[in-house]
């Protein structure tokens, strides 16, 4: 069979062709007789080298869901999985969830990132991630032969100059001098020792739960973060910290001395025992209560982080180091090995153990 056309209606023709069983078919525009002989020739040619794809019927949504039930789910964290499906369920789906992925235009995605900053009031970088995620399962649609190109690509996102970003006051040596001293009395030990876990070591929430005694070196005063324990459905999972890089600096002796005594307190436990078995958000939680039930001004773990980093900043240490020690990524970031750690973080340990 050479290719059959007919037409339909005045403009446009119904291209079909058949090869090995399988029947294709299209309709295409043409101006007239000779001009869709041109197309059907076109059409024809295609199929015969395989590169015309049907018109499979998949909508956004139905992709995304293969994307996460054929990529995302074995291949991306838990906690990447869980946000990705927010956004969808957020804004996406409604947008252009059941627009078919072939028929999905690069000037569509491009009024969905205007409306999500100026109708949604998101801030550019939120729109940007939205936009960001559509284009990654966007590239897997053409990875698996659905698509031939990514309409999500080179989408320019708008500045919302409405949109305020958050500010983030850190503890002043007042407020940080009347924390501390509320944390000393702290009787629950496992939150009392979570805290000052946070803030002289400046990890995450999760680095900070994942902690065993073998992780810590109480002779040479160093601690080792590498793992991460997140939320799952059901429960908790430890994977590898953020960057995929251990990280092993130097502690003060202070923050030493108060694990030998929890140790001691727990019963000198095996050294492969978990220091917390907290929930993540058990201990966001219960780090909120102490604060209210102290009359601490309100923060969150994450600016204990930001306060150990203003800490060692403030009191010499180069933003590059402290960066390091704190596990995020600059230009200069390497990993650290016990005979490795650089003179300049143990600078950074006396920084806390001469704080006050």
């Amino acid at each position: 069979m050479a290719g059959y056309k007919r037409e339909i209606r005045p403009g446009t023709w119904r291209f079909e062709y058949q090869v090995d069983g399988e029947k294709f078919s299209q309709n295409v525009k043409a101006k007239n007789d000779k001009d869709a002989d041109k197309k059907l020739s076109i059409f024809v040619a295609e199929v015969e080298k395989g590169k015309y794809r049907k018109d499979t019927g998949l909508t956004f949504i139905e992709f995304a869901q293969m994307f996460f039930d054929k990529y995302a789910n074995d291949n991306l964290s838990p906690t990447t999985v869980r946000d990705y499906k927010n956004r969808i369920n957020k804004y996406i789906a409604d947008e252009i969830g059941t627009t078919k992925i072939n028929k999905l235009k690069r000037l569509q995605i491009q009024e969905l990132a205007n409306k999500l900053v100026k109708e949604y009031n998101l801030s550019s970088k939120t729109a940007k991630n939205d936009i960001k995620l559509i284009s990654s399962i966007l590239n897997k649609a053409i990875e698996w032969d659905y698509i031939d190109y990514n309409v999500a690509d080179k989408i320019s996102i708008p500045k919302n100059l409405k949109k305020q970003k958050k500010k983030v006051i850190l503890y002043s040596y007042n407020e940080l001098r009347q924390f501390m001293d509320a944390l000393e009395k702290l009787k629950n030990k496992e939150l009392q020792i979570a805290i000052y876990t946070s803030f002289y070591t400046g990890a995450r929430r999760g680095e900070v739960l994942a902690l065993t005694f073998n992780d810590i070196n109480f002779n040479i005063k160093t601690i080792d973060f590498n793992k991460n324990k997140i939320n799952v459905k059901g429960g908790t999972q430890e994977k590898d910290i953020k960057t995929g890089k251990n990280r092993l600096f130097y502690v003060p002796k202070i923050y030493i001395d108060k694990i030998e005594k929890y140790y001691k307190y727990l019963g000198n436990p095996k050294k492969d025992t978990k220091l917390f078995n907290m929930h993540p958000d058990t201990f966001s939680k219960e780090f909120k209560k102490f604060l209210e039930f102290n009359n601490l001004r309100e923060i969150n773990l994450k600016d204990l982080r930001a306060l150990n980093e203003s800490i060692l900043v403030n009191q010499g240490i180069d933003i590059v180091s402290a960066a390091k020690r704190l596990g995020h990524l600059p230009s200069t970031s390497v990993n650290y090995y016990l005979d490795e750690i650089p003179e300049e973080d143990k600078k950074a340990s006396e920084v806390f153990q001469n704080l006050f």
